[in-house]
């Protein structure tokens, strides 16, 4: 795996956690990340590439993409590495 592709790797399951463990639309997420729209959102498109199952709740009369995101499924990842790792994550993404 080479270093950038390991990097994207690490920045999916790093938001699938944020997501899991919190109350996100893309704005909260561009904030607690400092990731550009663009990357979030297409991080969140490719989800599902590594096997997580991630989907986007609409609110109940609220205007088109008001919302929060939410994990259905980890899929082959182990949260537990992901908590135990998580440091790593936030290293990696960092440099």
């Amino acid at each position: 795996m080479t270093r950038r592709s390991q990097r994207a790797f690490f920045r999916k399951i790093y938001l699938a956690w944020l997501i899991d463990n919190g109350r996100h639309n893309l704005r909260t997420l561009q904030e607690k990340t400092g990731m550009p729209r663009r990357t979030l959102q297409d991080s969140l498109k490719d989800l599902e590439d590594i096997g997580i199952r991630c989907i986007f709740e609409q609110s109940n009369g609220e205007r088109n993409n008001c919302g929060l995101y939410r994990v259905m499924d980890w899929g082959p990842i182990r949260r537990s590495w992901v908590r135990s790792n998580l440091l790593l994550l936030k290293e990696e993404l960092e440099q």
